[in-house]
């Protein structure tokens, strides 16, 4: 896969309180500088700067969202972090200072006074709604807890105040919510990813045994409030047997979702099913060469036309071999990680159902597959046992040769379906955003191995 470099992040902190009034400053010799951070890349930014504004400094704040001032832009400096203190009155860290707006932007140098006032209007045009993003507002905190508390009440509950903010951004949210006894999830999703909600919905009450239970939903935020399901994430169990509890579970609910393909699409879930998947072969063989043909890096070496055209022809193959088992259409999760799979003594839970789709069922085990092959689960004739467990269910309803077929196939069109789940690999410019059209290509060589192997294993079953 091709390399993305750097593996850190320097943000300065613009913490707020009491309503954007004063600003957190940093006593820097003689003048006052905005506390600065480093976090890791690819992990969760507002999780990593909450962190590290508790740990370093004694305070319980949250992030409503990431400012790039233009300053810091042009002279390659850190990203200014907007957060705001989650107590009204909380003091300041030894060393710091609450400092109103007009003053610090005079407190320190020329650039980091810009730094300031620049993030601050973007702040203030959220505030006044010029742009939309109910969660770069200052005090949706406090409302949030003020909405679960009544979403909540009648259930015997109460909201201690105790949070863990995991993602945060305008329109986007996901926190974890204490109360004196379970624990809560609130989260909210804005465009791309609306549609997060009704899915959610919908499959609560169609599946309510593989999914969070839904308390509440906020309209006007696109949010819903769930209970934390019990159990522990699939990604942090070294005991195999879960790989196959998880594996059984998935195929009862493919399985007890036969016949909802028309309610599920209506509730918004992605249609990936296998006759519309075949019409996007070419076009996306077609941008694919576009892709390979603008690639700098010699290794690994771009795919050549004779190449795209064979991965092509064995999509489309491994298409009509997947159509010819009859398998319905099932639920299918694109994002079927182990990191949004819980397991429990009595049942598995599945999260995250931004990526929910109708597809044929042997495509989310397929990447069930593959993150076991990632996991560094070591466990004799691992593959053969978690196909078995997946199967077995399976096996009441169908031929259990034509399911093990079915598996066998499933790789590069499960490969194809992650791919074109989303517009990014008709919209995308490969030149200006080298490192996304890195990963398409990395896709596809994948997509390309996978074809050749299934290709030699058919030639093996005709011999």
């Amino acid at each position: 896969m091709e390399s993305l470099q750097g593996t850190g992040d320097s943000y300065r902190l613009l913490v707020t309180r009491r309503n954007a009034s004063e600003i957190l400053l940093l006593q820097n010799g003689s003048g006052w500088v905005l506390p600065r951070v480093e976090i890791q890349r690819q992990q969760r930014v507002a999780e990593q700067l909450a962190s590290e504004v508790g740990r370093g400094r004694g305070l319980e704040a949250y992030c409503l969202f990431v400012s790039t001032p233009r300053t810091s832009a042009r002279n390659g400096e850190a990203k200014c972090a907007v957060m705001e203190s989650a107590k009204h009155n909380d003091k300041a860290p030894a060393g710091t200072f609450w400092i109103p707006p007009a003053v610090a932007m005079s407190c320190g140098d020329a650039g980091e006074g810009e730094a300031i006032k620049e993030s601050l209007r973007e702040l203030e045009s959220y505030t006044r709604g010029e742009k939309l993003g109910p969660f770069a507002r200052p005090g949706w905190l406090r409302e949030l807890f003020t909405w679960t508390q009544k979403q909540v009440a009648p259930l015997g509950l109460r909201v201690t105040g105790g949070f863990r903010q995991l993602n945060a951004s305008p329109t986007f949210s996901l926190i974890r919510l204490e109360t004196d006894d379970c624990a809560l999830w609130f989260k909210a999703a804005g465009e791309p990813n609306s549609h997060e909600l009704p899915v959610s919905l919908l499959l609560a009450r169609l599946f309510p045994g593989h999914v969070p239970r839904i308390l509440g939903v906020h309209p006007s935020w696109n949010g819903w409030l769930s209970t934390e399901a019990s159990g522990t994430a699939l990604d942090e169990i070294s005991d195999y047997s879960a790989w196959e509890r998880v594996a059984e579970a998935l195929a009862e609910l493919q399985i007890a979702s036969i016949g909802k393909s028309a309610e599920l699409l209506e509730g918004k879930c992605k249609d990936l099913r296998l006759p519309g998947l075949v019409k996007l072969i070419d076009p996306f063989i077609t941008r694919m060469a576009e892709f390979m043909g603008v690639q700098e890096k010699r290794s690994p070496a771009p795919l050549a036309n004779s190449e795209l055209a064979s991965l092509g022809e064995g999509l489309k193959e491994s298409c009509s071999l997947l159509q010819s088992f009859a398998l319905p259409d099932t639920i299918g999760h694109i994002d079927f990680n182990p990191g949004n799979i819980l397991v429990s003594p009595d049942r598995c839970v599945f999260l995250d159902w931004a990526e929910g789709c109708v597809t044929h069922p042997v495509i989310t085990f397929e990447y069930l597959r593959r993150h076991l092959e990632r996991s560094g689960v070591e466990e004799p004739a691992a593959d053969s046992r978690i196909s078995s467990a997946y199967l077995r269910p399976w096996a009441a309803f169908f031929s259990p040769d034509d399911l093990r077929r079915a598996v066998a196939a499933a790789p590069p069109v499960a490969v194809f379906v992650h791919a074109v789940a989303g517009d990014g690999w008709r919209t995308l410019d490969p030149v200006s955003n080298p490192a996304l059209a890195g990963y398409f290509r990395s896709l596809t060589r994948r997509m390309y191995r996978d074809a050749v192997r299934a290709g030699e294993r058919s030639e093996l079953c005709l011999d």
